[in-house]
Order: C-alpha cells, then structure tokens, then sequence
C-alpha cells in the first residue's frame, strides 16, 4: 500500500500512519485543553490532523506550541457526547486523544468534525 496517498475514510481512528507506513500504535486516552496543555508543558509534541476525505496532517513538533495558540485551543471540544459546532470558531471542533506509538515524542490525534 502506498501510504502517501492514504486518506481518512472514516473516524473515530483505530490506527494512525505516516506516508511510509502505519504505526504500531494504540489509542491511550482522549484529552480535554487541560490535558494537553500539561502534555505540552512537559515538551514538544506531534499534533496530526485527521478530517474524513483528506490525508492525515502531520504538524510538526518545532510548530506544536504555536498550532496549539493558533489552532487547537480554541476547537478542542471536551464534552464529547455533545459538541454543539456552532459554538465554535468556523463550526468546526476537534476531538483530541494521545496515542502510544514507537515514537518518544508524545502524539496528539486531532479528528476534525463539522
């Protein structure tokens, strides 16, 4: 299979890639922002993207903190059985949760609805 060309065809996730290949990973939690800003208190971390038709993003970790002020804090949804999309900036909220992966980086899945 050709990685690179992967999209996300359907979410909640049940494993993650690169455009290599798919990671041994497993998904460990879902996050609220307070979770992730102390993930990222204690360095940085892998942000990806995943929105249903599109490849996954991967943010890399040198622009965690600024993609998590820009981005990620104001669309993180914490009450994930009722996320109301228009009280979100441009109606769309994310749904975090940490992954285990090989990689010593913290990973951080972003599923983008709206």
């Amino acid at each position: 299979m050709n990685f690179s060309d992967k999209i996300v065809t359907a979410m909640p996730l049940v494993n993650i890639w690169t455009t290599n290949n798919e990671l041994k990973s497993q998904r460990v939690a879902y996050l609220t922002k307070d979770d992730i800003k102390n993930i990222l208190k204690q360095g940085p971390v892998n942000f990806i993207v995943a929105d249903v038709g599109h490849k996954l993003i991967w943010i890399d970790p040198s622009q965690c903190y600024d993609f998590w002020k820009s981005e990620v804090q104001i669309h993180v949804a914490t009450d994930l059985r009722n996320i109301y999309l228009d009280n979100f900036v441009d109606n769309y909220a994310y749904v975090a949760s940490k992954w285990n992966a090989d990689d010593p980086t913290p990973i951080i899945l972003l599923e983008k609805r709206h």
